[in-house]
């Protein structure tokens, strides 16, 4: 179909960022959005959006402690632990909440001989890396670069 333009249904989500940007809004929803999952999106007024991801991602959190994965923190001289600690922080309050209450930090003896113990811990790191994707889709929607 060559020579036939896009109708409006099939144009891409992503549009010309508005001149009426408020920087005091775009900030609050960033900051609520990386303390937790889902909470950009509400203050932004997606509340489907904001409902779907808060839903998942709390299971996806729950489920990785249930596969008997831990939450990491740094450790001199284990250069990973950097990294996989800056992905587990990206799931906001809850990971705060979890070492204020030193809940699923500490490796027990016989935890990584459990088959699901990689999985859960891939859960818990992929919880956070995907809450920093969604503070930066919530940063789209509030400069107005998407729907």
């Amino acid at each position: 179909m060559q020579g036939e333009r896009p109708s409006e249904e099939s144009s891409a989500d992503f549009i010309a960022p508005t001149a009426n940007v408020s920087p005091a809004r775009t900030a609050v929803a960033c900051l609520a959005a990386l303390a937790f999952p889902g909470l950009g999106h509400f203050v932004l007024g997606r509340w489907g959006r904001g409902l779907t991801i808060a839903l998942s991602l709390v299971a996806m959190f729950a489920l990785g402690f249930a596969m008997k994965g831990h939450l990491f923190t740094p450790v001199p001289g284990e250069w990973i632990t950097y990294a996989f600690s800056f992905l587990d922080m990206g799931i906001g309050l809850p990971y705060f909440a979890c070492l204020a209450a030193d809940f699923g930090f500490k490796l027990e003896q016989l935890q990584p001989a459990v088959p699901t113990f990689e999985y859960g811990n891939t859960f818990l790191l992929v919880t956070g890396a995907l809450n920093l994707l969604v503070t930066m889709d919530a940063y789209d929607i509030a400069v107005g670069r998407k729907r």
